[in-house]
């Protein structure tokens, strides 16, 4: 039966959706739970039968005001030809914000990772996500004007190393005073390298937790950001993901060849690592934000975890030498 008292509770809206969407559901007949967490204000209800026979449904509920509403929809709609690796969309009631889709299980990338052992069956995985990844960046984004229609560029590269010195520099550690004219001008240039790389269809957050495996497929979440962009940034958004502590150096590098290879793509370690150091810092604004004020303080124990990753790429870098300062002391203060 549906779990009430509450945020797993159905609305009587949201009852009658599910009544017209899925053939046989009945309200007590039919268990309701957590399908996943967000960093958004979305909330994911996993509505399955209290019996076999029937599969289960994801139920997204999101203010349908919300710009990237829309974008959803159309990403998943204009990629479900050229890719199998979206969540299929049966229904949406924009009225009451919500969509019900296919359920692709529980099991992240990162969940996987955290049950293995074995890092030979980590790497098989990870280059089998990868082989997705590549399908991904091929697409032919002529075909796909909602992606097509936005661009990774230098102003949000900047508006990127913008949000990680307020939420993470600024308000997080309170280092407002170390975020002088060095370090924008530091921010300018990693932000011209990044935009400087060749554009190819970007997911935006290639990370462990929108990587769904199931059984042989996976699936990717989360897509709405997708627009054009670098390669790399994906790249990295999976090889150096803060979620995942399983991927040493040897491992990243390794796939990274494996990556270069696989792809044919012109990428370089140092285009990686520049692609890998702005992304880095998004994510520690992010992770700053979310806490802060969005009431989800799991996304501070990420926070030591993004700084020693950023780190390990600063470290024998002389260019960016003022941003590897504002690291350290930052990272002195976890």
């Amino acid at each position: 039966m549906i779990n009430s008292g509450g945020k797993n509770e159905l609305s009587p809206s949201q009852i009658d959706f599910c009544k017209r969407a899925i053939d046989g559901f009945k309200k007590d007949e039919w268990h309701v739970s957590l399908a996943g967490r967000a960093g958004s204000d979305r909330r994911f209800l996993r509505v399955k039968p209290d019996k076999g026979g029937m599969l289960s449904k994801v139920l997204i509920v999101w203010d349908s005001r919300d710009e990237d509403w829309n974008r959803f929809i159309k990403i998943n709609k204009e990629l479900s030809g050229a890719l199998n690796v979206l969540p299929k969309i049966y229904t949406v009631d924009e009225k009451h914000g919500l969509i019900l889709e296919e359920d692709c299980g529980q099991n992240t990338l990162k969940d996987f990772c955290s049950s293995i052992n074995d890092s030979g069956i980590i790497e098989k995985k990870y280059k089998r996500v990868l082989d997705v990844l590549i399908h991904w960046q091929d697409v032919d984004v002529k075909e796909c004007p909602e992606i097509s229609s936005r661009t990774l560029d230098k102003e949000m590269f900047l508006w990127e190393t913008g949000y990680f010195a307020k939420h993470c520099v600024s308000e997080y550690f309170g280092l407002d005073s170390i975020l002088t004219s060095e370090w924008e001008w530091e921010r300018i240039e990693l932000a011209r390298e990044a935009a400087d790389l060749p554009l190819v269809c970007l997911h935006r957050d290639f990370q462990s937790e929108n990587i769904m495996i199931m059984k042989d497929e996976i699936k990717l979440v989360d897509y709405q950001g997708a627009r054009l962009g670098a390669a790399e940034y994906d790249l990295a958004s999976l090889l150096y993901d803060p979620y995942v502590s399983v991927i040493n150096n040897k491992m990243r590098f390794l796939l990274v060849d494996y990556y270069i290879k696989k792809s044919g793509r012109p990428l370089t370690h140092h285009t990686f690592q520049i692609a890998a150091m702005q992304r880095l810092c998004q994510a520690l604004g992010a992770y700053g934000n979310l806490s802060l004020h969005k009431g989800k303080e799991q996304y501070k124990e990420y926070i030591p975890v993004a700084l020693k990753n950023i780190s390990g790429i600063l470290e024998n870098d002389n260019k960016y030498s003022y941003l590897k300062k504002i690291i350290m002391k930052c990272y002195d203060r976890t």
